[in-house]
């Protein structure tokens, strides 16, 4: 398919989202917003769009959405990142159920490790929330929501089989009451994948098994919530031409209490716990297994306090993180806390409204960091809203980055500054426009410098400085069975030290999506077209175009769905010298005798 076919075929459709106008969403501020009245610019990807796509991890999904650049060595279970708005991987916050699970270890989450089928909803914010959830969020916050049931009883089960010999069975089962409700969610899935590198002739497979499990119950006048979210698996990949297997666990754990205070104020005691584990199953040339480790805890006390349209947010936590690392030789063994005090406010009044955010952080590493974030919205006229932000963040260097491969010790936190200003018209109540300019700067940027090209030898060290600007635009329209969109963004990730473009981070990026439902049939095409990127070494990786379609027929207690992935079988890269699935078709039958 011609990339001109492409571009107009995403011309033509305008908003995934455009049905999640009225929608509520919780992860700007930790606490429940309008997503018309958010400032910050959010993608909201329901059920019904993972349902539909043939995605078998989060990566798959993100990567429709404009401003969010995939990489990935290979097929599934391959390391994965996400860059949003040109920023690091390792910039950004994913939350499971609002649970940091980033490795304290590397600094980036394990993307390649959540699955599809246990995710209810995902909730991305895009720019610094540094001062919502702390280091790591210069670039923005991921949250992934696990499977929700309402009904009385629900029940459902679910089997996939397609190309590279992948299968995958789920279920789910729910139940809920007046004081007492619940799921349990289960998935396995297996793949013979394909050769991870392009210079590879072994076919590299992965597996994973998914376990989530929430309840919520009354408790006096206050409620009590648990919830624990595991994925366990074995991925095969190839390291400068040798054939390798590494085991990876993430889990996740919470317990939190709230209750009221008084009529207006509401007071939550929570503690998490997240591991990340990735285990090295051949011995390296020192007679080693290397090996990963992170644990982190975290106590979090939050308020939240309302008085008219005004709310006021005050809390503060405590982590603490360890971690363990064995690498070719280099080992370490840190542990350090980190306590946070912040306060969010929101006031409305008239057509005006403003939200400001601080965030005290006592690293016990490095220095003290105050954060913020000052929001500023105005209703120009009925369906017309104006809006300005100005925001800083603050990440400090992860384990590795210090003391790992490559690490350096002399390491300085991450400091950004960030401003966006923008415009959001709704034509009618179905059909919606929005354009965002902004500026992201980052002081000492932490890059891995090339050493010695001969023997591939890299440092970690502080850039002076890098900024990124761009223009995004998002279109959106809803009309009886339709839903169409477009996402856009203009950028430019640049290191301003040296003047070059940032890694594997396309300067224009275009998204559309289209789907016609009744109530016994859907069909869906997502496109893609993305422009050239850079990689290690100065390689030039040319732009590239997609199109996924999926088709499914619905009957009295079940679905029957197709669906294709790169259906043109593009070949286009997303890391240098690495390969990426092509045309694939997956069958997908869900059973709800509920």
């Amino acid at each position: 398919m011609k990339f001109r076919v492409l571009v107009a075929a995403c011309l033509i459709s305008m908003g995934t989202f455009a049905h999640a106008l009225e929608e509520t969403v919780v992860t700007p501020a930790r606490y429940a917003q309008s997503l018309e009245e958010v400032i910050p610019s959010v993608v909201v990807i329901t059920r019904e769009m993972i349902e539909r796509s043939p995605a078998t991890d989060i990566a798959g999904l993100l990567r429709w959405h404009a401003g969010l650049d995939i990489g990935r060595t290979g097929g599934p279970g391959q390391q994965t990142s996400v860059f949003v708005r040109g920023t690091n991987s390792n910039h950004t916050t994913v939350l499971i159920n609002g649970v940091k699970m980033n490795s304290a270890t590397t600094g980036a989450p394990a993307l390649e490790m959540i699955d599809t089928s246990v995710i209810d909803r995902i909730e991305v914010v895009k720019g610094p929330r540094s001062t919502v959830y702390g280091s790591e969020a210069i670039g923005g916050v991921v949250n992934v929501i696990t499977s929700i049931h309402d009904e009385e009883k629900s029940a459902d089960f679910h089997v996939t089989t397609g190309r590279y010999s992948t299968d995958e069975q789920g279920m789910h089962l729910g139940y809920a009451s007046d004081r007492i409700s619940g799921n349990l969610s289960f998935s396995q899935l297996q793949t013979g994948g394909f050769p991870a590198a392009h210079d590879s002739e072994t076919n590299h497979g992965h597996n994973r098994d998914t376990l989530d499990f929430n309840i919520r119950t009354q408790a006096g006048a206050g409620e009590l919530q648990f919830g624990f979210w595991q994925a366990e698996g074995n991925t095969e990949y190839d390291s400068f031409g040798t054939d390798l297997d590494h085991d990876r666990k993430n889990n996740v754990m919470s317990v939190s209490m709230s209750r009221p205070v008084l009529d207006n104020w509401k007071s939550a005691l929570s503690v998490s716990r997240s591991r990340d584990e990735v285990r090295q199953n051949q011995a390296n040339f020192l007679g080693n297994e290397d090996y990963a480790l992170t644990d982190r805890i975290v106590y979090d006390w939050k308020n939240d306090i309302t008085f008219n349209d005004n709310v006021l947010v005050l809390g503060m936590s405590l982590a603490d993180e360890d971690t363990n690392s064995l690498s070719f030789g280099n080992s370490y063994k840190e542990s350090t806390r980190i306590f946070s005090a912040y306060l969010h406010e929101q006031f409305a009044r008239n057509r005006h409204s403003l939200s400001t955010a601080t965030r005290y952080t006592d690293h016990e590493d490095f220095d003290d960091a105050m954060t913020w974030n000052l929001e500023y919205g105005y209703l120009l006229r009925q369906g017309t809203r104006l809006f300005t932000s100005i925001g800083t963040g603050f990440r400090a260097p992860d384990s590795n980055a210090r003391f790992g491969f490559g690490g350096n010790p002399d390491l300085k936190e991450e400091t950004s500054r960030s401003m966006e200003a923008g415009i959001r018209h709704k034509w009618t109540p179905q059909t919606f426009v929005s354009l965002r300019v902004f500026e992201n700067k980052i002081d000492d940027l932490i890059e891995a410098t090339l050493i010695d090209p001969d023997t591939f030898t890299y440092e970690n060290r502080n850039v002076d400085e890098a900024r990124i600007r761009g223009m995004e635009i998002a279109l959106g329209h809803q009309s009886g069975a339709w839903d169409l969109g477009l996402e856009g963004i203009i950028q430019d990730p640049r290191n301003e030290t040296d003047d070059m473009p940032l890694l594997r981070r396309a300067k224009r990026t275009l998204t559309g999506s289209v789907a016609y439902s009744q109530r016994q049939f859907f069909v869906q095409a997502n496109g893609l077209v993305a422009s050239d990127r850079r990689d290690f070494r100065d390689v030039k990786m040319p732009g590239y175009g997609l199109l996924d379609v999926s088709i499914g027929y619905h009957f009295p207690y079940a679905t029957l769905s197709l669906k294709a992935e790169n259906l043109f079988d593009k070949d286009y890269e997303l890391a240098s010298g690495y390969n990426v699935p092509g045309q694939s078709v997956f069958a997908e039958l869900q059973i709800k005798p509920m």
